[in-house]
């Protein structure tokens, strides 16, 4: 350890093969922590028969008697395993194709100007359609209408075998064996949809949007009486907790384990609400498929294929993304911090861009075709979810240091093999 450096602890460490679990790994070794590393090394995200680092324990979180013995003086409990929505899950709601005859040219994408971005009147034009508003035929009724969220419970066994189970195993355990304080990894999933306001009312945490507004290309949420068009905002650690899919339920019933074990052990939680991560694995000639999931990683693909990105909706959809090193720099300055009671923290960039903007940056990154706006959208589709980063800045003396313009340009490059 260096001088000034944060005491050494022992760290039981879940999820340690896992993509952003590698990393945190890593980063706990390179800070002179101790660490004890177990995954369960599920074949659905590592392949079947899959070996893990030589310093990662083969252990499911959910065996309890395998699990106990680990905890023994252990400092903290940092969480990180879980079952994520992985590619070949998400074959099962594939779009179906859209009507694009509609679509706005690319340049009139709207850009990241916050209370500018797609809140403006001027925007609400059919010729900013984009066909209708599709989603998998097994979603779809006898008369082929959308029905929402038919398909986004086709996992939820699984994530609450996993993560909802695992947690509460694991939380027992730790209760059992003393053990003061867990390092949670979440998910902005936990919030839903985002947060908004108009010209002279709000904040509003809408609901799902219109399927008539959709239909006609109309992507912006509009207020409940005045219709009119609102805008995002930043939104705080404290706003509600509305999930839009099984995954993210599961993560929500993690949190509220943590925030059972807290009050019934008066032990410490620091919940990491990871924003949308990005980058690579680490290279010890693996393949981790939760490292393939996620936007980016599907841009990066479709690039590294010839094609162009696909960009659903209007490609006006706000989100914030991290870069993973950062995701787990966070997290071990909270293993590092100890924070008094049940604390969540947004893990995010704070430079929120446009899904338009980001397939832009990565395509001319590799001088890759221009991205396609496809005008497709799902009814549970999130439009923008922007959290803000301050309460991680001071808790944990956390700013990401990787701009997410460049980042994500370097990502794509690494894939073609540019950089």
């Amino acid at each position: 350890m260096n001088a000034g450096s944060p005491d050494p602890v022992r760290v039981l460490l879940t999820g340690a093969a896992g993509y952003l679990g590698s990393h945190v790994h890593r980063a706990l070794l390179a800070a002179g922590h101790e660490v004890v590393a177990i995954d369960a090394l599920l074949e659905s995200v590592h392949g079947a028969n899959a070996a893990g680092p030589e310093d990662v324990s083969r252990l499911d979180v959910r065996d309890q008697d395998a699990l106990e013995p680990l905890l023994a003086d252990i400092d903290v409990v940092c969480h990180l395993a879980a079952a994520v929505p992985l590619p070949q899950q998400r074959g099962a709601i594939e779009l179906v194709p859209a009507d694009s005859s509609n679509l706005s040219a690319p340049q009139d994408v709207p850009h990241l100007h916050r209370g500018s971005v797609a809140g403006q009147r001027g925007r609400d034009d059919a010729a900013h359609g984009a066909g209708p508003c599709v989603r998998a035929p097994l979603g779809a009724d006898r008369a082929g209408a959308a029905r929402p969220g038919a398909e986004g419970m086709r996992w939820a066994a699984l994530y609450g075998a996993h993560n909802d189970v695992g947690t509460a195993v694991l939380l027992a355990a730790m209760e059992r064996a003393g053990v003061p304080r867990l390092v949670l990894g979440s998910s902005v999933a936990v919030y839903g949809e985002g947060r908004y306001r108009g010209v002279r009312s709000g904040p509003f945490y809408p609901g799902l949007r219109r399927r008539g507004d959709l239909d006609r290309g109309l992507f912006d949420h509009r207020a409940p009486r005045s219709g009119e068009v609102l805008t995002w905002e930043p939104m705080g650690e404290d706003a509600p907790l509305r999930p839009r899919s099984a995954y993210a339920a599961s993560k929500v019933a993690q949190e509220h384990y943590a925030l059972a074990w807290v009050a019934n052990t008066g032990g410490d939680a620091a919940v990491l609400r990871y924003h949308q991560l990005y980058g690579e694995p680490v290279a010890d000639g693996r393949r981790v498929r939760s490292a393939e999931s996620g936007v980016v990683a599907r841009f990066r693909a479709e690039l590294m294929a010839g094609r162009p990105p696909q960009v659903f909706e209007d490609g006006g959809q706000v989100r914030d993304f991290v870069h993973v090193r950062d995701a787990a720099v966070a997290t071990v300055a909270a293993v590092e911090r100890r924070l008094p009671g049940f604390v969540p923290l947004n893990i995010a960039s704070g430079r929120p861009l446009t899904l338009w903007e980001v397939a832009s940056a990565m395509a001319k990154a590799v001088d890759g075709p221009t991205p396609v706006v496809t005008g497709q959208c799902r009814v549970t589709d999130i439009r923008h979810i922007v959290a803000h980063p301050e309460r991680a800045r001071l808790a944990l003396d956390f700013t990401a240091r990787t701009q997410p313009a460049k980042g994500l340009a370097d990502y794509a490059a690494r894939g073609i093999g540019r950089r």
